[in-house]
């Protein structure tokens, strides 16, 4: 049985070897349903709630409700970039900000291909091998896309910081972090990280908070806008205290504890949140001793998911996208290098991208990121150990076949 399972395997890795753009294909076609799909019998609230929120936020109405744990609950300046959508007709708009999202996803796991293959991979190579991890990844981005979830774009910039750090381009790397909590608070976290361990982002993800938060004052009245920062302050603080029944479509340590009958008050869960915070700091922190850029880099991006989606306030049962495009990215560079530790994350991507029901998934997909962070835990406490993972060594980097066999016809 195990043969055969290994036989199978390898017969895929073979498949993508010889054909690597059956990925591309697959999801060029995956964006082009997502985008045939935008139209007014099946437009998502998601998209609409947000052109409901800046259109509020341009005419001077109240834009956050601290006593529900729904509705808006981003930067002001997240609406400022959603206001230019509000002068076009809706399922327009709706396409235009898909089409954007997609083609920066699309882009952003790309450059960690190239950041992260081989170093000698020719580019086109690494470019034909992303199309593998974008295929894996389609049950996790159907309902993002769907919905114009503003997790793609925070997850593309979030990506394309990885791609940035792993070249030392520090500069571009606060950048793409600036635009991600532009788009969501959530990438706070790994803000914090790239702040706390790489001297060289520091001032420069200070410049970017203080961007994020100061910029709407240059277009909105002061008064008004400071009454939003603390009713958005108010709302941030109710949703990171309530109770996991509070919200149904919530899927975080705290469901999987409850689903395992354990209920945690708000105190309790929150000073989990902090040591689970100080962990993933130290995590990182032994990678930054000894770890190439490139692990690094890596580290921060996949801790940072695995922080979000298991104890980030209120992370819903299909927003594990954050997490998945990175470790489909590493499971495909293992695989290409024989390394069959890739197939059990490759069947994690697929799990948590799949919608099972409400009570599964808030169950399930947590535990399946515990299983994941205690992985990553056990390679990252050994930095050499989790430098080869991302990696390999010298004879696990070589090119795959069909780079071996584009090299010989250059040379013919």
């Amino acid at each position: 049985m195990l043969q055969a399972i290994k036989a199978a395997g390898d017969a895929i890795v073979t498949l993508f070897r010889r054909r690597p753009w059956i990925g591309w294909v697959g999801w060029g076609i995956f964006i082009a349903v997502a985008l045939a799909r935008v139209h007014p019998r099946r437009f998502s609230s998601t998209f609409a709630a947000y052109l409901d929120a800046a259109q509020r936020l341009r005419s001077g109405q109240q834009v956050y409700d601290p006593t529900t744990l729904g509705d808006f609950l981003y930067f002001p300046l997240t609406l400022l970039i959603y206001v230019p959508f509000t002068w076009v007709d809706r399922v327009g708009a709706a396409l235009l900000a898909l089409a954007i999202a997609a083609l920066f996803f699309t882009w952003a796991c790309t450059r960690l291909s190239l950041a992260l293959a081989p170093k000698d991979w020719r580019s086109s190579d690494a470019v034909a091998l992303t199309g593998i991890p974008l295929l894996v990844n389609i049950p996790a981005a159907w309902f993002n896309f769907k919905g114009i979830q503003a997790q793609v774009p925070m997850t593309a910039a979030m990506i394309a910081t990885g791609a940035a750090m792993a070249a030392c381009r520090w500069r571009m790397a606060a950048f793409w972090l600036f635009l991600a909590l532009a788009m969501k608070p959530l990438a706070i976290v790994m803000i914090l990280l790239c702040g706390a361990l790489v001297r060289e982002m520091r001032w420069l993800l200070i410049g970017a908070v203080a961007a994020v938060v100061l910029l709407p004052f240059a277009f909105l009245d002061w008064s008004y806008l400071a009454e939003q920062y603390r009713a958005m302050g108010l709302k941030l603080w109710h949703i990171a205290t309530a109770q996991p029944e509070a919200w149904p479509y919530q899927a975080d340590f705290a469901t999987m504890l409850r689903g395992l009958g354990l209920q945690l008050s708000a105190i309790p869960a929150l000073t989990i949140r902090l040591a689970a915070a100080l962990a993933t700091f130290l995590l990182a922190w032994r990678v930054r001793r000894d770890g190439s850029p490139r692990s690094l880099a890596l580290a921060v991006l996949v801790l940072s998911g695995c922080y979000i989606t298991l104890f980030g306030p209120r992370n819903e049962f299909l927003s594990f996208i954050v997490l998945t495009p990175a470790l489909a990215i590493l499971a495909g560079n293992m695989l290409v290098r024989n390394d069959a530790r890739g197939w059990p994350l490759i069947f994690a991507v697929l799990l948590l991208g799949f919608d099972f029901d409400l009570q599964t998934d808030a169950v399930l997909k947590p535990a399946i990121v515990l299983l994941i962070y205690g992985w990553l835990a056990s390679m990252m406490t050994s930095p050499a150990r989790w430098r080869a993972v991302v990696e390999g060594n010298a004879a696990a980097s070589a090119a795959p076949e069909w780079a071996t066999t584009a090299v010989i016809a250059d040379h013919r």
